[in-house]
């Protein structure tokens, strides 16, 4: 059994479908309900997770309480309820500030560090004055090791340096120990992403795969619902038919973690683009503003050079625009 630190789940080495088994084995009560809360939140059952992440909220254990805030952020993030994914910010900053000023421990110091760290790069929101992380990641446990390195890789990422994110997730997953399949998923989907930006589609859609056949072992569909406009039509091109019914369970979430995400990230924009298209309109309205022509889009995601036209009028309606060079300040911006 993994130590008990912060996101226990996360952090455990386990083979693709026994999450559940890896929850129940935790002896100590608080720590394996903190591990069902993310497995919640990782099948998508955000309410189940919010509801436990919230008792955890004033824990007075360090790994307790900043393993809860994360949850709650992001549980309520989907939820739209932008004001207590703010609360859960706010926590995992006053207590980084503490853990900064005055360390309990040097494992406490470096779990606040991860925790601000994640919170803030994976939503994109500044880390100008945050730590680096990667001064404290020798002190984290494993599988959050491999996770602050996502973390790590997604910052790169946001930077546009492709090489670089796509390195760190090569480096990582070839000299890890052991299977952590949360934390490889998410690398996977970096390097999916990262692939797709150095125009490597075959590339891309391995890693993708890599990573879909890790994760529907346990349903773990939330990486992908978190990626799914950043991975550019790769789930609707490997996904969408051949399987189907997790994609429709996946594809109902999307949209309510985009306007989730983007409440917190902008809630003042106008931009309507999470309200108005689906899945498959949005995929092709990305794959359009990276200057793809219908005949690439088709090809990619299996449809007809007509069907993507028709789907591109319809977006246009949809966006209130008439051309495609428009549709870069929607989907770019």
């Amino acid at each position: 059994m993994s130590e008990y630190t912060i996101l226990p789940l996360i952090n455990s080495s386990f083979q693709p479908g026994e999450a559940n088994k890896i929850v129940a084995g935790f002896e100590d009560r608080d720590f394996q309900e903190i591990a069902r809360a993310e497995y919640y939140y990782f099948t998508g059952q955000a309410e189940k997770c919010s509801h436990i992440a919230e008792r955890y909220l004033v824990s007075h254990n360090i790994k307790l309480k900043m393993s809860s805030c994360l949850l709650y952020v992001y549980s309520n993030m989907t939820l739209g309820r932008a004001v207590a994914s703010r609360k859960g910010m706010r926590e995992i900053q006053e207590c980084l500030e503490k853990e900064m000023k005055n360390p309990s421990s040097a494992e406490n110091r470096a779990i606040s560090v991860f925790a601000g760290y994640m919170s803030s790069v994976l939503l994109h929101l500044p880390v100008n004055e945050l730590p680096d992380v990667g001064l404290y990641a020798a002190t984290l446990p494993p599988g959050i090791k491999m996770f602050s390195a996502y973390v790590t890789a997604h910052m790169a990422y946001l930077k546009g340096e492709y090489g670089r994110a796509l390195g760190i997730c090569e480096a990582v997953l070839m000299f890890r120990d052991g299977t952590y399949p949360i934390s490889m998923i998410y690398l996977y989907c970096m390097i999916a992403m990262c692939q797709m930006n150095l125009k490597y589609q075959q590339k891309a859609k391995d890693a993708l795969m890599v990573a879909w056949n890790m994760a529907k072992e346990d349903e773990f569909l939330e990486p992908f619902i978190e990626h799914h406009g950043l991975l550019q039509g790769l789930l609707e091109s490997c996904i969408r038919k051949e399987d189907s019914e997790l994609y429709n369970k996946l594809s109902d979430k999307v949209i309510a973690f985009s306007r989730g995400w983007m409440a917190i990230h902008n809630p003042m924009s106008e931009n309507s683009v999470t309200d108005a298209l689906s899945t498959v309109e949005f995929s092709i309205a990305m794959l359009a503003s990276h200057d793809w022509n219908n005949q690439e889009i088709a090809d990619y995601l299996g449809f007809s050079p007509n069907t993507v036209k028709t789907y591109l009028s319809r977006i246009y309606v949809k966006l209130n625009i008439k051309k495609r060079d428009e549709l870069k300040n929607h989907m770019l911006k």
